[in-house]
């Protein structure tokens, strides 16, 4: 499912509002950033929200631990921005 650009702002907001690293947020956000390669097919966030599956051409899933989008300040700024500027993409779509 592709994130709409009401959900990459709200999410955008909701990264400026951290003041320390979220892993649930960046789970999030790593669901709402990814795109299919020549690897992966798809993304979701595993039941717990901890943790991102990915499921690859083979149709097999594999999962990983998210970046760390949120990891200091200087991170969760170029996160939301990132986010905004993807929002903002899809609205010129």
């Amino acid at each position: 499912m592709t994130p709409t650009s009401s959900s990459l702002l709200a999410l955008a907001e909701r990264v400026e509002g951290l003041t320390r690293s979220d892993n649930s947020i960046d789970v999030l956000v790593e669901v709402a950033m990814f795109e299919p390669d020549e690897e992966y097919t798809s993304i979701r966030a595993n039941d717990a929200g901890t943790k991102v599956i990915l499921t690859g051409h083979d149709r097999l899933e594999r999962t990983f631990w998210p970046q760390d989008w949120t990891m200091d300040a200087e991170e969760r700024a170029a996160t939301a921005a990132a986010l905004k500027a993807r929002a903002q993409s899809g609205e010129q779509a």
